[in-house]
């Protein structure tokens, strides 16, 4: 799917023609929340129910980058990922600590309070779509 089929709001055809169009694309992009990011399945937590019944799978993934290519400092990233629904479902069995996956999705934040009533937001990634890139052999 390329990325005008994805987001058809920000084609020229969806701008009209007596708009300005650097100030509707300005006022649109806020809503544009898309990542893609690849990396080892650190931890993973069984498949679980939220309250309402909607199966959630929270997978930790490694994420290393090397920050230039004339430098070889690494550095690594730990990524907390939800998948829902179906995804989680079909997932479940088939994700593994040691995984290379690739996963598209959006940011998200969740909010909690600690002990002394203060708000902290942690950003994470729901994914739309995992990709299985590199599977760890599991051996019965």
């Amino acid at each position: 799917m390329t990325f005008q089929e994805e987001f058809p709001e920000l084609s020229d055809a969806a701008i009209p023609e007596s708009a300005d169009r650097e100030q509707v694309l300005l006022d649109m992009l806020p809503e544009l929340n898309y990542a893609v990011v690849t990396g080892i399945i650190k931890r993973r937590k069984a498949l679980a129910l939220t309250r309402s019944g909607v199966p959630v799978l929270h997978i930790l993934v490694e994420n290393r980058l090397k920050t230039y290519f004339d430098n070889p400092e690494t550095v690594v990233s730990e990524i907390e990922v939800d998948a829902w629904g179906k995804l989680a479902t079909a997932l479940d069995e088939k994700l593994h600590p040691g995984d290379a996956i690739l996963i598209e999705g959006r940011l998200a934040h969740r909010k909690t309070n600690d002990r002394t009533g203060g708000a902290h937001f942690k950003t994470l990634l729901r994914a739309r779509r995992i990709q299985l890139i590199f599977n760890t052999e599991r051996k019965a």
